[in-house]
């Protein structure tokens, strides 16, 4: 699908849902189903990407499903995926014999689709009556505009689901502030613990909203404070043991599994390097620069002067404001639009249209204008947001490196199928990037950006100057691994390379590519080979060259060599 027939689609879906909406009073209703429409034209229709960093998950599910347990390769314990739960719902329909990959994406969808309801319902707790319909109806339709949410709801990755049980916790706290409501949200940040480690960020935005909520109704109970002291304590002991019950067993396992506090995939990324800082900045500029994350400067606007519920409406900013720290502390992330903050775009639309709703109804204009009228401005308002929001979708180079990635997973696919019927079984593989590969071919495989290889990951380089993720590397290493085959190439060619084609290897921006093409061991123990998968397309590999049972399936990419 090509943007105009988006835009029409889109754009004509929310006029429609506009004028359904004022007929018939369901607001609610209608929301959902008409972002779950503009989420499927924007997602599997007009972006119809996968992500190759959902390969990685697949592999763990996949392992996992067949008996291996939660594994790269079999045996090799190292956590290599950050996205536990998710795992394991991929894992259980990979053992009910369903195909992996479309069901990552339609369950993603599913997801999408709840958390656009879940922002409707978040935008009605932040405005009361009316505006809070009309707000909460806006706020989900622009999610599903939202190109980065589309993209990441149906690229095979638990964004979608993260950000569904982070609204579903945030619902459940709001709630829980009424006296005696049963205090559930921490199991629902369990499990969103569970889904992203990074979690936590909220865990602590919401356990210290619990500490002060409590602390004020202790001082507002007058007489009744030795009481309502007690209630309180029992309230957060209540909340923290719901958290603590699931999470506990889950970290213990994976602190027995894996050995390390965090997932492998942390320390292949993170450091402390200001240069990882200012990537983080500028990640943060970007995207506030195309989806206008500046809005949230107008919530302390209302927060001080309207009928928006304050305390509520803090908290969610508290969120937003959190976890946005929290990126640009990790550097951001070098996967195209935004998917750190796709998580999260629930919170900042129902935060931001309740607050223009409040804002715009604390304007008071005499003589009131016509009915009609402010209809037609509230309409129009919506129009220009929407608009504005889909535009980003438009895309420019960032829109050119996800068609040039779908086209480039589709490469990696045909190499890994191959890789699986024509080596065997016990064939080792290094390979940059470690996803569709690894999963597609079921060979053992070293993962030399680090991913998914522990030695590598915990490797002391400076981080910050290039692609979150792409920057640790140990061709030593890996050629210490004797790997019967290392791909460098990871997509299909016009034709074979020679050891002269490898040359273009050194100026590209991924050391651990650089660093292997450069290392004279790599030419003194493999040969180039080539296979033309299909007609003009051809896999380019190198041997190592006394892996016979590989060199009889490759052809010599070297006139010199028979």
């Amino acid at each position: 699908m090509t943007f105009p027939w988006l835009i029409l689609g889109a754009m004509g879906t929310v006029a429609a849902a506009a004028g359904l909406a004022r007929l018939t009073g369901r607001y609610g209703l209608v929301a959902v189903a008409a972002a779950a429409l503009i989420l499927w034209l924007h997602g599997p229709l007009y972006y119809h990407y996968t992500s190759d960093d959902s390969y990685i998950s697949y592999r763990y599910a996949h392992n996992f499903a067949g008996g291996l347990g939660l594994v790269w390769n079999p045996g090799q314990w190292v956590e290599g995926y950050s996205n536990f739960l998710w795992v394991l719902l991929i894992a259980g329909f990979d053992k009910a014999g369903a195909d992996i990959v479309t069901t990552g994406r339609w369950l993603g969808f599913a997801f999408g689709v709840t958390a656009a309801g879940g922002t409707y319902l978040l935008a009605r707790e932040l405005l009361e009556g009316e505006a809070g319909r009309v707000a909460g109806f806006a706020a989900a339709l622009l999610l599903a505009l939202a190109g980065p949410f589309a993209l990441w709801s149906t690229a095979g990755l638990e964004g979608s689901l993260f950000a569904s049980l982070i609204l579903g916790a945030v619902l459940l706290h709001l709630r829980e502030r009424a006296a005696g409501s049963v205090p559930a949200s921490g199991m629902v940040w369990a499990l969103a613990g569970m889904t992203r480690p990074d979690a936590l960020v909220f865990v602590a935005v919401s356990g210290a909203f619990k500490i002060a909520d409590g602390v004020t109704r202790i001082r507002d109970a007058g007489s009744d404070e030795a009481m309502r002291r007690r209630e309180e304590l029992l309230r957060i002991v209540a909340w923290a043991a719901g958290f603590l019950a699931l999470y506990v067993p889950y970290f213990a396992w994976r602190w027995t599994a894996y050995g390390w506090l965090f997932p492998n995939t942390f320390y292949a990324k993170v450091g402390t390097d200001a240069d990882q800082f200012e990537r983080g900045l500028r990640y943060l500029a970007l995207f506030a620069q195309e989806y206008a994350a500046w809005l949230l400067l107008i919530v302390p606007v209302a927060i001080a002067l309207t009928c928006i519920r304050r305390r509520p409406a803090a908290y969610v900013l508290a969120m937003a404001v959190a976890w946005g720290a929290y990126v640009v502390y990790v550097g951001g992330d070098s996967l195209v639009r935004f998917r750190f903050f796709a998580p999260v775009l629930p919170l900042f639309y129902a935060l931001v249209v309740a607050s223009a709703g409040a804002l715009v109804q604390s304007v008071r204009i005499e003589p009131a204008p016509p009915r009609r009228a402010v209809e037609a401005a509230v309409a129009l308002g919506l129009a220009g947001t929407a608009a504005f929001t889909l535009y980003a979708s438009i895309g420019g180079a960032e829109h050119l490196g996800i068609v040039g990635e779908r086209h480039a997973v589709a490469d990696r696919v045909e190499i890994g199928r191959w890789l699986r019927d024509n080596v065997p079984d016990d064939t080792v593989v290094a390979v940059i990037p470690a996803g569709a590969i690894p999963y597609e071919s079921r060979l053992p495989t070293i993962d030399m950006l680090g991913i998914s290889d522990e030695h590598i990951a915990h490797r002391d380089v400076q981080l910050g100057g290039l692609a979150a993720g792409h920057e640790k590397y140990d061709s030593e290493y890996v050629l210490d691994q004797a790997p019967d085959i290392i791909i460098l190439f990871d997509g299909l060619a016009d034709e074979p390379r020679m050891r002269a084609g490898y040359a273009v290897l050194e100026n590209v921006i991924i050391p651990a590519a650089v660093d292997m093409v450069t290392n004279e061991r790599l030419w003194r123990e493999y040969d180039t080979r080539s296979v033309e998968i299909r007609e003009g397309r051809w896999f380019n590999l190198l041997v190592r060259r006394d892996a016979s049972a590989v060199l009889v399936r490759t052809r010599t990419s070297d006139p010199a060599r028979p």
